[in-house]
């Protein structure tokens, strides 16, 4: 759990209040979620009112196992900002306390949220889904008026952060979860997955991450075999797979070079008669290899003392499972270290968030300039239609885009010994440096 700090007025605008796996309950999460996204919608529909709320731009990061409300605020107000995000998304009726479990601010909010991306505070240590959930919550934020950018650019930096994590260690890089390990540990007894007939056996919850590994295979044909053919029509369309029935076993084993069962029967799926008959029809097949993630097995153990057949079970994938938890845990500390890097380049050059949002304000009053010149052409019906025509219009938005500008430098001689800081900033952001006037800039 990320350390509580405290919210102080005189700190950097970026507030983050959040509750995850670590703090709360399923159920709690699932309400707090519920929540923030009616306290979005409230936001969003008041957008325009910048004074009923404290704060001027929101981001709200959802998923199975956090809930976190990203916000910038006001000056003097991140208290207010923080009570009131916790009474609205934060507080539950099944319990009298607030829910919130977290509360950062400023470094510590941009600090946290990378080390979410780059899945350093996951379940499953290293998991990067996150940082595309990341991505689709920051991309565009919830603005007071449209004319704040602080908390896409945190998001950036997020992302940055991540795919730096995945790119210089090996956090991401061993499977972690069950049905990608069990298709690893396919690829090495079969010396990989490509032209293979692979087949699942259970469209439940395991079936699925087993069908959602298969999606990146290069697997000849995939087949879900299910009790329920609704669920496994469901499962075999996400990744183009064919449907059967549990009593096709016999001719679908047949056919596979690998079958993966995650059943719920209380007895066993594939036995003795079922394998039996599957192999007098495989002619030379080579070996069928079997792997079982159910419990109880789906697999009769006697069937693994069958001639071509190889089984392994929810232990051998156990094993692997493990291993690789522990490398991804070796990489923790190289993970954070680049977490910090790139976090600290922010807070070394603090005036990003700000000069990102002039740049956006700059880009909309020149817009502004030229939908009003545009606008005011064609309505008078002065649309450019010769070379001349074009030739004011442009000259027309010059003038409008340079008029402040020239007025403030021909009133720099009053600025108390700043001009000269004033015109060389003029020319350092317009890179007027002197030039050949035969070869203008590009």
């Amino acid at each position: 759990m990320p350390p509580s700090i405290p919210v102080r007025d005189s700190t950097a605008t970026i507030l983050a209040l959040g509750a995850s796996h670590r703090t709360s309950s399923v159920a709690s999460l699932e309400s707090f979620a519920r929540s923030a996204e009616r306290f979005g919608q409230r936001f969003k529909a008041a957008a325009d009112a910048a004074s009923e709320f404290p704060m001027t731009e929101m981001a709200v990061l959802a998923t199975c196992n956090r809930v976190e409300v990203y916000v910038t605020v006001e000056q003097g107000r991140g208290s207010e900002a923080a009570s009131l995000i916790t009474d609205e998304v934060f507080t539950t009726d099944a319990s009298p306390a607030p829910g919130v479990s977290y509360q950062l601010r400023g470094p510590d909010a941009v600090r946290h949220l990378a080390r979410v991306a780059a899945g350093l505070d996951s379940v499953v240590v290293g998991e990067h889904q996150i940082s595309g959930q990341v991505k689709r919550a920051f991309d565009e934020p919830l603005c007071v008026n449209g004319q704040q950018s602080v908390l896409s650019h945190v998001g950036r930096i997020a992302r940055s952060a991540s795919g730096r994590v995945r790119a210089e260690t090996a956090l991401g890089r061993h499977s972690a979860s069950l049905g990608t390990v069990a298709l690893d540990l396919a690829k090495d007894e079969l010396g990989g997955l490509e032209g293979r007939n692979v087949l699942v056996v259970g469209a439940g919850k395991m079936g699925g991450l087993v069908c959602s590994a298969l999606r990146r295979s290069d697997a000849r044909t995939i087949t879900v075999a299910n009790r329920s053919a609704g669920r496994a029509e469901v499962l075999a369309a996400r990744i183009g797979a064919q449907v059967a029935s549990l009593g096709d076993l016999p001719q679908l084993l047949a056919k596979a070079d690998v079958a993966i069962t995650a059943t719920a029967a209380d007895a066993p799926t594939i036995d003795i008669e079922i394998t039996q008959a599957a192999l007098e029809k495989r002619e030379g097949a080579g070996t069928l290899l079997l792997i079982d993630l159910a419990i109880p097995r789906d697999v009769d153990p006697a069937v693994g003392e069958l001639p071509g057949i190889r089984v392994l079970t929810l232990d051998d994938v156990k094993t692997r499972l493990d291993r690789h938890i522990s490398l991804r845990l070796r990489e923790i500390g190289p993970a954070e270290a680049v977490v910090d890097e790139v976090v600290d380049e922010y807070l070394l050059t603090p005036d990003k968030p700000e000069i990102e949002a002039l740049i956006g304000e700059l880009r909309r009053d020149a817009e502004r300039v030229r939908d009003h010149e545009v606008k005011r052409w064609l309505d008078g019906g002065e649309g450019p239609t010769t070379r001349e025509d074009v030739d004011r219009l442009t000259r027309s938005l010059v003038n409008k885009l340079l008029h402040m500008p020239m007025v403030r430098l021909r009133a720099a001689q009053g600025l108390n010994g700043r001009s000269e800081d004033l015109i060389g900033a003029v020319r350092e952001l317009f890179d007027l440096t002197e030039r050949d006037e035969q070869n203008p800039p590009e």
